[in-house]
């Protein structure tokens, strides 16, 4: 029991330090490429000088043996989506049933669909959703949930999702994909979800998570996950090139006009991201990366209202 406590402590204590590994790297935009968070993790910015908290998270899955030790099977930065806005600021209201308190599995194919800041669900619900232990200390919440030897056995699971209610009800707040578990009753599962809450400097502009304080949506942005090899990204709406009004992020981090991109008007060298003859950027010294082998780029264009 001791020697499961103190790895069940590790992981969490894991966690928390990558949440924060990945919140620090979204603040170096200026010392880029150095720091990045990884792809998949939350990237929604507000406008101007918006400023407030940010959320970012951290699951780890583990699985244990019947009479074994816990054993990490995955551990990676979540997509924090949008919806959280509507579960936070009903949590600061005290509306019932408006706190991160259920983890739900998921069976979609192999590898699932990743995750979207629209998302609302799981792309296949097993309705394999439990009520998890919520625990807070500072600005970190920790929700855990284990699924024991009986349970939800059958199933080939590859993603999760933190929801505000029972199945059937209750808001997402953040989805995680991973690799597959067929689950028996050969052992065990425990998923440990940490959400670590930020203050983003005024004006700084760059966020790992959902801006919980600032519009609920942005009208005038394009998210592109990389196939492989393009150097251009175009936009999926209008801007006036050169107006310093288009925020570029590659992989959550915010990249600095005139040194990482240049603002462009069709056509681009590989108009991508929307139809051929739309305006968009050109990367500096950047080859995107595609989903072979690993996670794809993500390139977060947003165009601001001043």
């Amino acid at each position: 029991m001791a020697l499961d406590k103190a790895h069940r402590l590790i992981a969490q204590r894991k966690a928390v330090l990558l949440a924060a590994k990945f919140a620090k790297q979204a603040r170096a935009a200026q010392n880029y490429p150095a720091g990045q968070l990884p792809p998949g993790s939350s990237i929604h910015s507000t406008s101007g000088a918006d400023a407030g908290p940010n959320a970012v998270g951290v699951l780890t899955v583990e699985t244990r043996p019947a009479g074994g030790s816990w054993e990490v099977h995955s551990q990676g930065a979540n997509m924090v989506v949008t919806q959280a806005e509507v579960i936070t600021a009903s949590a600061l209201a005290a509306v019932p049933n408006s706190t991160i308190s259920y983890i739900e599995l998921g069976d979609p194919a192999f590898p699932a669909t990743a995750p979207d800041l629209a998302d609302i669900a799981l792309e296949q619900t097993t309705g394999e959703r439990k009520s998890a232990t919520v625990t807070s200390s500072g600005r970190i919440v920790t929700a855990e949930v284990t699924w024991l030897v009986g349970d939800a056995n059958g199933y080939v699971f590859t993603e999760a999702g933190l929801f505000s209610g029972i199945l059937g009800s209750g808001l997402l707040f953040a989805r995680k994909t991973f690799n597959t578990i067929t689950k028996t009753a050969a052992f065990e599962m425990r998923f440990t979800w940490v959400i670590t809450l930020l203050v983003a400097p005024q004006g700084g502009g760059d966020c790992a998570g959902v801006a919980l304080v600032g519009p609920a949506a942005i009208a005038n942005e394009t998210i592109y996950t990389a196939a492989g090899a393009e150097a251009s990204v175009a936009a999926t709406f209008d801007f006036t090139v050169g107006a310093a009004r288009l925020d570029v992020f590659l992989n959550g981090v915010r990249l600095i006009r005139g040194v990482h991109y240049i603002e462009a008007a069709a056509p681009l060298a590989a108009p991508i991201g929307g139809p051929p003859g739309n305006k968009g950027i050109n990367l500096i010294s950047f080859t995107l990366d595609g989903p072979a082998p690993g996670p794809a780029d993500v390139v977060y264009l947003v165009h601001r209202t001043i």
